[in-house]
């Protein structure tokens, strides 16, 4: 018997109603998928037990307490056994002579709670606090040897728009700051913290093999956002009336004394009679307003901004009093600011050439047209000292894109636990289907039903595209422009099938991480900035990037210590890219779907990129010449439904299958239509693959299935070079390695 419980209800059903379900394999595949496994609509009577739940939904006119716009729970079992999960939504009410009515529902499968239940949350909305912490040379140095969170968070140097270069590099006289630095974020962490927060839990044998895949924590901003505000740090001082001021000697600088009392402010509370004390390491930007009179023209006068009782900033400089007097001056300190270190005093000085008797008037009373007054007009983002805010360093991202870009990138699958909706299995297409149990149906499927075994033309597509998203940082945009397509990008094209059409694309919210060398060095950065003649090269609103920590590589780095008192000397710095090393070699791992010419020295183009790896025999399926698709009828009793997988390799004759849908009536005993895709197993890529590479002239080495190791390819394997961004010399008949860079 069946039942139905909406919200923990049970729902009265009409005893000969069918309830048509359907499952798709589509539903595990894409956890964006606008539809899921579901039941056809059905009819249930709005007896007096369903109205208690629905309310008087036939009342014309009537406003119900019963939402139709929110998803309800929803449970189908028969005889104890369950049969979807999921939610209901409530399609009609129907009204019969006035007197009887129904209630039309659908129910769908309970993989569309993963989408609903993350929603439009943003990756800075999750409650990261647990990994904030000092940023300082101490922290920088520990997420190098994996002793910060135990290597949830490492940093790494990418060019964020400071656009290094061999003249303006890192120095022992100009080290780089803490904040020069970014953090970079485990991508199998993070996505833990998102199903968790979620309320999914999950078993996974892949993400863990992903612990070196990293996530940048950057969203358009040069410095590292810290849990301190700097705007509460802003300060204006001034006068609260004119107030004359004489100096004891003459070329003496003497600190002004200004007031953060109505109408001014010191919003941080850092001002004291006449000094500012800075909070933090950053820059601050000044304006100063100066209006007065000198009792004596024939005299000159200076004023400036001093730090640590240096002056930093003279704006006015021997202005003699005939030129100082009645002049109204205001200045705003260049967008550089001041920088100043945690502690550093800063005041608003004067000196005038004679002391004694001749004095200077400030005009006061308050801040408005012409009057003195000092402003701090904002202050960065520390760069050293301050606690980082994780969450707010992620970048513009909803976390829901960050799951299903791993979705894509890996082909993953999400299979949720039949007796927990909220738990799910999650791993690579090719590792689900390795998994699943071998089931003779060869006994059960019905003869006397049409059998169809079809080409797999209908789900072909003319073109399948796998990419990134460009990025729009000097090197992806290089790429873009030049030709056409974003780095990384790879293309399966069938021109040989008349009937395929369209185009598919698979395509990530993440930008290529493309490490390239700082010009006229050789340190391999990902230079995340904007190809623009305009001193700020920043990318405003950067894409999200995913990244391989390629742990420390030689070449010396200068940078503060944690008191930024003096330099420290690492000989390694810290790299990251697309590929599982930076120096990379044919079994490293590489984060783009297809093989390109790399921006850095490398041994040898990967084969393992994304596509190579994840996609691959999930493609051969659709596209080689002996896919075939079956669709059947058989008999399977309800306990073979409810414990089927879409990893089982059904068994049919003397060839295997696996399930892409499964229809039936679960009201009744009645048939079962199954629709099929052959299991074609690994089919290699190409006759020849590269195995290993020689080091002294670049050579590629190749392997067959039978293991037979050669260099020499004929001219009719030479795409078997070519297709993994080698370079075949049809001379030599060698593939090479392209060493250009």
């Amino acid at each position: 018997m069946l039942r139905l419980t909406l919200a923990g209800n049970e729902i009265e059903l009409y005893e000969n109603e069918p309830v048509n379900l359907s499952y798709q394999f589509s539903d595990i595949q894409d956890i964006n998928a606008s539809s899921s496994s579901f039941s056809q609509t059905f009819r249930v009577p709005l007896t007096k037990k369903n109205q208690d739940y629905f309310g008087a939904v036939n009342e014309f006119g009537l406003i119900t307490t019963w939402d139709p716009k929110v998803k309800v729970d929803a449970e189908l079992t028969y005889n104890t056994i369950p049969v979807m999960r999921g939610f209901a939504q409530v399609k009609a009410v129907y009204v019969q002579k006035g007197k009887y009515a129904d209630v039309e529902i659908a129910v769908f499968g309970e993989t569309a709670n993963l989408s609903r239940d993350i929603g439009d949350a943003m990756l800075t909305d999750l409650d990261l606090s647990a990994y904030d912490h000092p940023l300082n040379a101490t922290k920088i140095e520990e997420s190098w040897s994996a002793n910060l969170f135990s290597g949830v968070i490492r940093y790494g140097l990418p060019d964020k728009g400071q656009n290094w270069t061999s003249s303006n590099i890192w120095t022992s006289t100009e080290p780089l700051e803490h904040g020069d630095f970014t953090p970079y974020f485990q991508a199998s962490k993070l996505f833990e913290e998102i199903m968790t927060d979620a309320g999914f839990t999950y078993t996974s044998n892949f993400l863990s093999r992903i612990d070196d895949t990293y996530l940048a924590l950057y969203n358009g901003d040069l410095s590292i956002q810290g849990t301190e505000n700097p705007n509460g740090y802003t300060l204006l001082v001034g006068f609260q009336s004119d107030t004359t001021l004489t100096p004891a000697s003459s070329n003496t600088y003497y600190p002004i004394t200004l007031s953060d009392t109505t109408p001014f402010f010191d919003t941080g509370s850092r001002w004291a009679t006449d000094t500012y004390t800075a909070p933090f390491r950053a820059r601050y930007r000044l304006r100063l307003n100066v209006l007065g009179e000198m009792s004596d023209t024939s005299h000159e006068i200076t004023i400036a901004v001093t730090v640590n009782g240096t002056p930093v900033w003279i704006p006015i400089e021997d202005e003699e009093g005939g030129v100082f007097n009645g002049n109204f001056y205001s200045f705003l300190l260049s967008s550089e600011g001041v920088f100043l270190n945690a502690g550093d005093t800063l005041r608003l000085e004067y000196k005038m050439n004679t002391g004694g008797s001749h004095n200077v008037t400030f005009t006061g009373a308050g801040f408005g047209q012409e009057k003195t007054s000092l402003e701090i007009v904002s202050v960065t983002n520390p760069i050293s000292g301050q606690t980082v805010d994780v969450a707010a360093n992620m970048p513009q991202m909803k976390q829901i894109d960050f799951v299903s870009g791993l979705q894509k990138m890996f082909n993953l699958v999400f299979i949720p636990d039949r007796n927990n909706a909220k738990h799910l299995e999650i791993e690579p297409f090719n590792d689900y289907m390795a998994s699943g149990a071998s089931k003779d149906w060869t006994n059960k499927i019905d003869l006397s039903k049409d059998i169809t075994i079809a080409p797999t033309t209908d789900l072909q597509a003319r073109q399948y595209d796998w990419t990134h998203t460009n990025g729009k940082d000097l090197v992806n945009d290089l790429v873009f422009k030049n030709a056409s397509r974003v780095y990384g990008r790879y293309r399966v094209d069938d021109p040989v099938n008349d009937f395929a059409s369209g185009t598919k694309e698979i395509k990530t919210p993440f930008a290529p991480h493309v490490a390239s060398y700082i010009p006229g060095t050789q340190y391999a950065v990902h230079r995340m900035l904007v190809d623009t003649e305009q001193t700020d090269k920043t990318i405003k609103d950067p894409l999200p990037r995913l990244a391989f920590w390629n742990s420390q590589i030689n070449g010396t780095i200068y940078y503060q210590n944690d008191a930024n008192t003096e330099t420290t000397t690492d000989t390694q710095y810290p790299a990251f890219s697309q590929f599982s090393a930076l120096n990379a070699t044919i079994t490293s791992e590489d984060l783009g779907f297809g093989a390109e010419r790399p921006f850095h020295s490398v041994q040898a183009n990967p084969l393992n990129t994304l596509y190579y790896q994840y996609w691959r025999p999930f493609v051969n399926e659709l596209y080689s010449s002996d896919a075939r698709k079956l669709t059947a009828f058989f008999r399977l009793t309800r306990s073979e439904l409810a414990t089927f997988e879409f990893s089982d390799k059904i068994y049919i004759k003397d060839t295997y299958w696996r399930i892409l849908s499964v229809s039936y009536d679960a009201t009744s005993d009645d048939l079962v239509k199954v629709e099929m895709l052959k299991v074609l197993g690994d089919i290699r890529d190409c006759f020849w693959l590269p195995v290993s590479i020689n080091k002294a002239d670049g050579q590629i080495r190749f392997q067959n299935a039978a293991g037979t190791l050669l260099y020499q390819l004929s001219p009719n394997f030479s795409s078997c070079c070519t297709k993994y961004g080698y370079i075949y010399n049809t001379t030599t008949q060698r593939c090479y390695q392209d060493f250009e860079q």
